[in-house]
């Protein structure tokens, strides 16, 4: 099985229905090729985020219209959902991804359904100076760090772009989603955050494998699919 994940880049419609609206077309599209372990995920408390907790959302958010992201016996029968989900975006950008699951959501969900609380969808490339072996291991730096950093956050996985799938995919290295209990917790820098020791050891070390400005993150509501 291969992981596919795809970025909506650039609304065509109101956020409002917007899950109903992408999922009647791309879910059966994806099962009839085989997919499986689907989800879509909508900035519908952009809003919310954005008066409560500005930092949270980076880089070109207000763009990101949904992600889409399925595991497909072969990427070569994906031309289908790609299809589908196009009507949807000015562009899409699509990507083949390496999964490491380093805290596995939860939550069991039945076909539709809204994970509990807010998915932190983050995609980053490295900086130029910094080597792609260096790029990887301070990464996994990153990741262990990371626990501390969130105490109270429910999962973690960490995608490494293997390569672009669609033609207008810009340049990324990982995708990464953290899952937290309530958008309150998301929005509260005293429980989002754990010891201020660890939060500043975190931004110490982020620009040893990150590159800030074309990074894009913020928060979304995620919904499931078998």
């Amino acid at each position: 099985m291969e992981k596919l994940i795809y970025v909506l880049s650039g609304a065509t419609d109101e956020v409002e229905g917007r899950v109903e609206r992408i999922a009647v077309e791309v879910v059966p599209a994806a099962r009839k090729v085989g997919a499986e372990r689907m989800a879509l995920l909508v900035p519908d408390e952009f809003d919310a985020i954005a008066e409560r907790a500005p930092a949270r959302l980076m880089g070109d958010f207000k763009r990101v219209a949904a992600i889409f992201e399925c595991w497909l016996p072969t990427v070569d029968d994906r031309k289908a959902i790609e299809s589908a989900l196009a009507k949807h975006a000015e562009t899409l950008w699509g990507y083949l991804v390496t999964e490491s699951t380093m805290d596995p959501c939860p939550h069991d969900l039945e076909d539709g359904a809204r994970v509990p609380g807010i998915s932190q969808w983050t995609i980053n490339d490295k900086p130029e100076s910094v080597a792609l072996d260096d790029f990887y291991r301070e990464w996994a730096v990153h990741s262990e760090i990371s626990f501390d950093l969130h105490p109270l956050r429910d999962s973690y996985i960490r995608n490494a772009i293997t390569r672009a799938l669609t033609p207008d995919a810009p340049r990324y290295l990982g995708i990464v989603i953290e899952r937290f209990p309530s958008l309150d917790v998301f929005v509260d820098d005293a429980r989002y955050f754990g010891d201020p020791e660890v939060t500043k050891k975190m931004i110490e070390h982020t620009p040893t494998f990150y590159e800030f400005e074309g990074a894009i993150s913020g928060g979304f509501s995620e919904f499931r699919w078998r």
